[in-house]
């Protein structure tokens, strides 16, 4: 793992502040739900999770990081591993 830069640590910033949002609860739209690392931001920036719904964060560019305040998911998206995914115990809204 290399050093922390300031895009790393922004990158990682804005990933925090997605994440802390799904961190909450979970997502919509029946099935599986996925959130795309694009532009130093996730899309969608909002999602409803149901009680046991997976959430899937997939890498379109660049280098992110998907982790929850709590600590107990924290994650890299990169081009070894463009895809993570969780699994909500909890139903909420995440932004």
């Amino acid at each position: 793992m290399g050093a922390l830069t300031p895009r790393t640590l922004k990158i990682g910033a804005i990933a925090l502040v997605a994440v802390l949002a799904l961190a909450a609860g979970a997502a919509s739209a029946g099935g599986g739900n996925r959130v795309r690392a694009v532009n130093y931001s996730f899309k969608p920036g909002t999602i409803v999770i149901d009680k046991g719904q997976r959430v899937t964060w997939r890498r379109v560019e660049g280098h992110h990081t998907v982790t929850f305040k709590n600590g107990s998911f924290d994650k890299q998206l990169n081009r070894s591993y463009p895809r993570r995914s969780r699994t909500f115990r909890k139903r909420g809204t995440f932004r």
